[in-house]
């Protein structure tokens, strides 16, 4: 084939071409991909046909129960996913602004930020933009990121995971947090409980995924240790089922300290005398590299340093600034 331009490929490749390879990488399944697009089995495969004969290579290797990607193939995908997601992006903020709206924001923040930094910073925002439409997703930062990769939100509130991360995003540091290891109230290490490491890790525990900077400093403290992973535990980044699942049993669980502040306020919950490992990494604003960024994302920004501003002059005020 000849040498692969922009130029080539703006003026050959169809929307119908990605449509098909995200469905494809989703269902692994010709006749389910086609159904989908609402073509026949036959005129789908020759749509990918003309697309492998266009890239010079196979982007799926036909095997008897699913179509899996090659290696090659893989990146493409990639690609596809995040144009599409592109394209999705392009009707919303246009039919919000035909509307009569101010566009839309989707951001992403680990707990951390969620309790008071964030909201105070938003609040902020829609005073200045009441019509702008705006969408949070709460989770860890290794699957905010991933879905700020694939354009599904505009900026995290987040923790780099991986070291190669900066040559992809940027990064401006914000906090750092404390963890630590909460309780009901009621809880039998509450009533002077020896509360070492080694004694709590016999204890059930509810636990971040182990992709999670905050499992990550949970493991390594037990790693410093020389102890194991606790056996008993559950699995999620959901901190309201976090605090429901501590009120109804005697399970521990990890959680930075401004997540704590109105669950301890509220008496039902206590923390143990014992902090986890280091304070984690500063969370921060992680942008796409080279990406320009809305005006309603630049104003955000500017009001979510305001608010660490205030976390630093007065600890009580505003946002999570320590224990």
């Amino acid at each position: 084939m000849d040498k692969l331009t922009t130029a080539s490929l703006c003026a050959w490749l169809r929307f119908k071409h990605l449509q098909l390879l995200a469905n494809l990488g989703q269902s692994r399944n010709m006749h389910a991909a086609a159904r989908q697009m609402h073509l026949s089995q036959p005129a789908a495969s020759k749509m990918l046909r003309d697309l492998e004969t266009y890239f010079g290579f196979a982007i799926f290797e036909r095997q008897p129960r699913a179509m899996v990607p090659t290696e090659l193939g893989g990146h493409v995908l990639h690609h596809a996913e995040r144009l599409l997601n592109d394209v999705q992006r392009l009707v919303e903020d246009v039919e919000s602004l035909r509307e009569g709206g101010y566009g839309r924001l989707a951001i992403g923040a680990i707990p951390a930020a969620a309790p008071e930094l964030l909201p105070a910073a938003i609040a902020a925002l829609k005073q200045r933009r009441p019509r702008l439409a705006l969408r949070i997703d709460e989770q860890s930062s290794d699957r905010l990121l991933l879905a700020l990769e694939y354009r599904q939100l505009d900026l995290v509130i987040g923790r780099l995971t991986e070291v190669s991360q900066h040559n992809q995003f940027d990064f401006e540091a914000l906090l750092e947090e404390p963890l630590r290891v909460v309780v009901r109230s009621g809880h039998p290490l509450v009533k002077g409980g020896e509360a070492s490491l080694g004694v709590l890790s016999r204890w059930p525990w509810i636990l971040h995924p182990l992709s999670s900077p905050m499992r990550g400093v949970f493991e390594t403290a037990l790693a410093e240790a020389g102890i194991a992973t606790p056996e008993d535990i559950i699995e999620t980044t959901s901190t309201q089922s976090i605090l429901q699942l501590l009120l109804a049993s005697d399970m521990l669980a990890v959680l930075p300290h401004s997540v704590l502040k109105r669950p301890l306020a509220s008496g039902q919950y206590a923390t143990l005398p014992l902090t986890i490992g280091k304070p984690l990494d500063h969370y921060g604003i992680i942008t796409r590299k080279h990406q320009p960024l809305s005006t309603a994302a630049v104003e955000l920004i500017d009001l979510l340093r305001e608010q660490v501003a205030l976390a630093r002059r007065s600890p009580s005020a505003a946002g999570p600034s320590g224990p």
